[in-house]
């Protein structure tokens, strides 16, 4: 297994390769200055000081990296070992099944199951065990208008918290699902029919703490979201509803979150932990066939 990168080693005195440009006041950075084509030879110190960054800032852009999978993959795995892609092995381009695919584009006539995928705040594979703890995101094509993903900070959530609400919350755990009843309700999803039997068992989801501690950077975070979290452990879905309410809108607040708006080349890197993500239909989605309005994305996922 690939050992976690060492953040804890000094950054170098001699300056790192790149440039560091903020996205928003709390959220985001900008990396400038990296060819992710060769990211093998990049130093273990470069490696450590963008994980270090990332587990603070939440997400990281690289612009401009016209890679293909196997640089996609390779530059993951210089952050350690991957995840299962998720839940759908079709998802995966042809002899790449740690690669997930999300885009709206037609194969073979048939409309992509992931065409409208992340439509509710989460962070990714939270009803497993132990869920992801990074993904990587790169755009292919984007829509001329739209196609954005949002970002929420949940240190910045956690943070905004009374003294009170966080000494209540301290020792609770939520339970995290595919199956949640908000879920299916906001969503209109009924029923998972095209899914193993083994998969389905996956997704019956886990409990995790409301307040989880980040485990690079000691900073406390509130972990919940819209689409997974069902209810709190050992109350009812109906006596969790008005408090899980209550938190799924304050860390969405606008000051909590970053929008980004997707150009070709893009790659996202950003840290389950401590952010959720969500891509608003912000585009022409009646009329996704039509070329300005492709958008295709790869994602790997750290386990």
């Amino acid at each position: 297994m690939t050992p976690t990168p060492d953040v804890s080693s000094q950054v170098p005195a001699s300056p790192l390769p790149y440039q560091v440009q903020p996205l928003s006041w709390r959220t985001g950075s900008e990396i400038v200055g990296l060819d992710l084509r060769d990211s093998e030879h990049l130093s273990d110190a470069t490696i450590a000081a963008l994980w270090q960054l990332l587990g603070e800032r939440g997400i990281l852009l690289f612009r401009g990296q016209v890679i293909d999978h196997d640089q996609h993959l390779a530059f993951t795995r210089r952050f350690g070992p991957l995840a299962k892609t998720g839940l759908l092995g079709r998802h995966a381009p042809p002899g790449y099944p740690d690669i997930f695919t999300v885009t709206n584009i037609k194969k073979d006539g048939q409309r992509s199951e992931t065409e409208n995928a992340a439509q509710q705040w989460h962070s990714d594979q939270s009803f497993l065990p132990v869920p992801a703890r990074a993904s990587l995101l790169r755009c292919v094509h984007a829509p001329q208008f739209g196609g954005d993903t949002m970002f929420a900070n949940m240190y910045q959530a956690y943070e905004a918290l009374s003294d009170g609400l966080k000494a209540t919350l301290a020792p609770m755990r939520a339970w995290h699902t595919l199956f949640s009843a908000r879920s299916q309700r906001l969503s209109g999803r009924k029923a998972f029919s095209s899914v193993s039997a083994e998969e389905l068992e996956r997704m019956k989801g886990h409990a995790h703490p409301v307040i989880r501690t980040h485990s690079d950077t000691g900073k406390k975070a509130l972990y919940l979201s819209e689409q997974m979290v069902d209810h709190f452990d050992g109350w009812s879905t109906e006596d969790s509803a008005p408090l899980l309410d209550y938190l799924f809108a304050l860390s969405i607040h606008p000051a909590h979150t970053y929008r980004h708006r997707w150009q070709a080349g893009d790659l996202i890197f950003w840290d389950n932990r401590c952010t959720m993500h969500f891509a608003p239909l912000d585009y022409d989605f009646a009329g996704m066939d039509a070329p300005e309005n492709h958008r295709l994305m790869y994602r790997s996922t750290l386990a």
